[in-house]
């Protein structure tokens, strides 16, 4: 298998895990299953992501480098948020519980979930500004990749299973899409930076 092939599938295996999860949810929470397919979606899209970045590279050097960081951040982040949901479940702890352990840690708690955790969406949100200024995906992924990062915040903090689910179909069709133009290598015509 190439590695266009592994970050092609990583770009729809990662949102598909994301929005397997929602369905796993307890009571608003991710939950032991939910919580998993969480942190996996996040380890196995980040991949995908990076090859996305690194095709902006050569346009955006600097957006390039900020996205980087925001993803491979937010990345943490999602994983640490899917962990979190793992034990909850597993130790039978409820939200109220959880919520006044972590209060217990806030600088690692800030680290680890609240300051780390909207980095990811975030960086969906540069990524498609940079693909929508760069050209190098058709307008419309590039403004669902925008659309989807700053729903999927809402979507989480809510925990309304119907919000959820409607912004993780945009997640899944949106990265589904970046990776089909990607790697096809279909875009517009390319917008000279700086023009």
């Amino acid at each position: 298998m190439s590695l266009i092939a592994l970050r092609r599938g990583s770009l729809v295996l990662g949102p598909l895990l994301l929005a397997a999860s929602t369905f796993f949810w307890v009571d608003g929470r991710y939950g032991v299953v939910g919580g998993v397919l969480v942190a996996l979606s996040s380890a196995t899209w980040v991949y995908g992501l990076v090859g996305a970045w690194e095709r902006l590279h050569p346009r955006l050097p600097a957006a390039t480098a900020a996205g980087l960081v925001l993803t491979l951040l937010g990345t943490f982040g999602g994983i640490a948020f899917g962990l979190q949901g793992f034990f909850e479940g597993a130790f039978g702890v409820s939200s109220a519980e959880s919520l006044a352990a972590v209060d217990q840690h806030p600088v690692a708690a800030w680290l680890a979930l609240w300051g780390a955790g909207p980095l990811f969406p975030l960086s969906l949100v540069l990524l498609g500004a940079a693909l929508l200024w760069t050209r190098l995906v058709p307008r419309p992924v590039a403004v669902a990749l925008m659309i989807a990062g700053i729903a999927f915040p809402l979507s989480r903090i809510g925990r309304i299973d119907l919000v959820a689910h409607a912004v993780d179909v945009v997640l899944l069709g949106a990265s589904a899409s970046l990776a089909a133009h990607l790697a096809a290598g279909t875009s517009a015509p390319p917008r000279k930076v700086g023009a």
